[in-house]
């Protein structure tokens, strides 16, 4: 009788087991669809979808506290604009060096378009905004790349998140055309 409840507790005890290691997989496996799911795959920055969602609420926090949030478009030329791996590459490292250096934890840098990236910088007036465009240049030496920048501030520019979704589209527009025209009159 012994025997056979060593048995029936050792077989227990395995199954046991083996359900917690199959849980931990499964656990695992949501974390990282979780992470793919708001991350571009090509720079592992926040997808650009991931960033209208977090716009969209501390929109209403801004709201609620009556506090500023700022936009920061940040655009990037290569002087050798080659490969599409290249550029998402150059976008990676730059995210890593500012997410590395710059950021507050409530702030969010995503990918934006192609060459743009976003940051997100919730209680941030347009003065705070600056002053980190300011901390920014030293880090992007030129060495063959051209940034530039253009900012947004809610409520200042825009009273609502459609009209500052719309802004921020003609913000990125203006630089795609300004680069496309120093690229016409350079070749």
């Amino acid at each position: 009788m012994r025997r056979q409840l060593s048995a029936n507790s050792r077989g227990a005890n395995n199954r046991l087991r083996q359900s917690e290691e199959q849980v931990a997989r499964l656990e695992e496996q949501l974390r990282a669809s979780a992470h793919e799911a708001i991350r571009n795959g090509e720079t592992g920055l926040f997808s650009t979808a991931y960033f209208h969602a977090r716009l969209q609420d501390e929109i209403g926090r801004s709201e609620r506290y009556r506090h500023f949030l700022t936009l920061v478009l940040i655009h990037l030329e290569l002087s050798d604009p080659s490969t599409t791996g290249r550029l998402s590459a150059e976008l990676a490292l730059i995210g890593d060096q500012m997410k590395r250096v710059l950021l507050r934890g409530s702030d969010l840098l995503a990918l934006y378009r192609h060459s743009q990236l976003v940051i997100l910088l919730p209680e941030t007036d347009e003065r705070g905004a600056r002053t980190l465009i300011k901390r920014l240049r030293p880090i992007f030496p030129v060495n063959g790349r051209r940034v530039t920048y253009s900012t947004l501030n809610y409520p200042h520019d825009a009273s609502n998140i459609e009209l500052l979704l719309n802004r921020l589209q003609d913000h990125s527009e203006n630089l795609l055309h300004s680069a496309n025209s120093i690229h016409l009159r350079n070749g």
